[in-house]
């Protein structure tokens, strides 16, 4: 045993005999040099138990534990079909020639003799029961083939015996005494593995349909709750429209009927052309609120492209319309006017007109002052009153700031409202004169929804 290693299993040697006590699969016992290259290798084997597949090596080579873990060539017995057979192992890749009947078939507590010549790449084998004398020739060949290696024993699945384990020389006669009796020379075939229909892939599959089900579900539930959420925004923008035009139109209104009222209880009864012209003023105001409600509803609130280059006027004419000649107005341009985005255009005239009809109605000013400025890469919008002012909280911010919020938020600006009783209100907004790009924006979007779900995420 001293000359023999095994790898994997449990052996012995006993007398002449040489012992497999295990069924552990592709055990094998292993000796000789790996540089012996044309030789003739003979065994008796013998095996106990319900099957077999058993035999010798030949050019093994880089041995480990595991069922052909070896890159070498395998002669044995098969009784699982009763046959001789001869392969070439290469670490888990298996290919072998036809296997030949053995006659009688391959039984248990049966000798049998192998012998194997290997000269180049030929490979001739013959088995022979020993009690019938019954033999079966086999011959290989493969191309590319393993020309050196050690001899050795393997045993899968049973308790096997080896005995007159021999080995020498051969040259091209000694294959030929072998060869002569097969009926022809073999070349290696690749057996298809398992077909792919195994339990194990068969459940695969049910789990990858099961996913890919989840999966179609969730991206289903996912596009619901987008669009729920496209129309959801539709309909806050439409609202935030509408309101922006009834507002400030119904704000100038009241203010027309205010004014009749206070000078009523002030003057008693005055001429009534004077009341007339303030009627009238109010009647102007309500037909314009209709027009500007029809046209909000029809064209959703499409901004002209005449405000990019005049918004400051736009702002002065809304404001003269709502306050009339009760209220002064003072317009202020500073720095180099330059042709607002149309997109920052709509949104800095919406939220003047919305900073200027809130002023109207709840401050009750005496001056209003509209500023528009260009500063650098920046430009900020700011209506000023010396009106009642009022206790600014955001947290109690009604629909109309909320609304202006969300304008300035929409062309990545800054909304501040400044504002204390009895000193009046100041309302800037101050955006970049350069729209961000939409893969900017989207960035930003993203950032932003991040922070609200992942808190310490930096949304700049």
């Amino acid at each position: 045993m001293g000359e023999w290693q095994s790898i994997g299993g449990s052996w012995d040697m006993h007398k002449d005999l040489v012992y497999s006590m295990s069924t552990e699969r592709g055990e094998k016992l292993l000796a000789g040099s790996p540089n012996w290259g044309n030789y003739t290798l003979q065994s008796d084997i013998r095996y106990e138990g319900a099957a077999a597949d058993m035999g010798i090596l030949v050019r093994s080579n880089d041995e480990t534990e595991g069922t052909d873990a070896y890159n070498g060539y395998f002669v044995g017995v098969r009784s699982l079909d009763g046959t001789l057979v001869i392969g070439r192992a290469n670490y888990g890749a298996w290919v072998e020639a036809r296997p030949v009947p053995i006659p009688g078939g391959v039984f248990p507590s049966v000798w049998y003799r192998l012998r194997v010549t290997a000269y180049g790449c030929h490979i001739a084998a013959s088995a022979q029961n020993l009690s019938t004398l019954q033999t079966s020739w086999v011959a290989f060949e493969e191309r590319l083939c393993v020309r050196h290696g050690r001899i050795g024993l393997r045993s899968l699945n049973a308790n096997g015996m080896w005995r007159n384990v021999s080995v020498t020389n051969a040259n091209w006669s000694d294959y030929q005494a072998l060869a002569q009796h097969a009926t022809s020379v073999e070349q290696p075939v690749v057996f298809s593995g398992p077909p792919w229909w195994t339990p194990w892939h068969l459940g695969m599959l049910f789990a990858g349909i099961l996913g890919l089900a989840l999966l179609t579900q969730l991206v289903y539930f996912r596009m619901q709750q987008w669009r729920a959420y496209a129309i959801t925004q539709e309909r806050e923008r439409l609202a935030h429209e509408i309101h922006d035009t009834m507002a400030q139109s119904f704000a100038g209104v009241g203010y027309q009927i205010q004014g009749i009222r206070r000078s009523v209880i002030r003057d008693g009864l005055q001429d009534s052309r004077v009341i007339a012209d303030q009627l009238s003023v109010a009647y102007q105001l309500v037909r314009k609120c209709h027009e500007e409600a029809s046209r909000t509803i029809a064209m959703f609130s499409a901004s002209s492209p005449l405000i990019q280059e005049n918004l400051l006027g736009e702002l002065e004419k809304t404001a003269r319309k709502i306050g009339g000649n009760q209220i002064r107005i003072v317009t202020l341009l500073t720095g180099s006017p330059t042709p607002l985005a149309l997109r920052l255009a709509d949104a800095l005239l919406h939220i003047g007109q919305e900073a200027i009809a809130n002023a109207v109605s709840h401050s009750d000013p005496t001056a209003l002052t509209i500023t528009l400025a260009y500063e650098g890469n920046k430009v900020s919008l700011t209506v000023e009153d010396n009106g009642q002012g009022f206790d600014y909280r955001p947290e109690n911010a009604g629909f109309g700031i909320l609304g202006m919020q969300k304008r300035a938020h929409d062309v990545a600006g800054n909304l501040q409202i400044e504002s204390t009783p009895e000193h009046g209100t100041v309302v800037r907004v101050t955006a970049r004169l350069q729209e961000e790009k939409p893969q900017k924006r989207s960035l930003r979007m993203v950032k932003k929804r991040l922070t609200e779900v992942i808190p310490g995420v930096d949304s700049r």
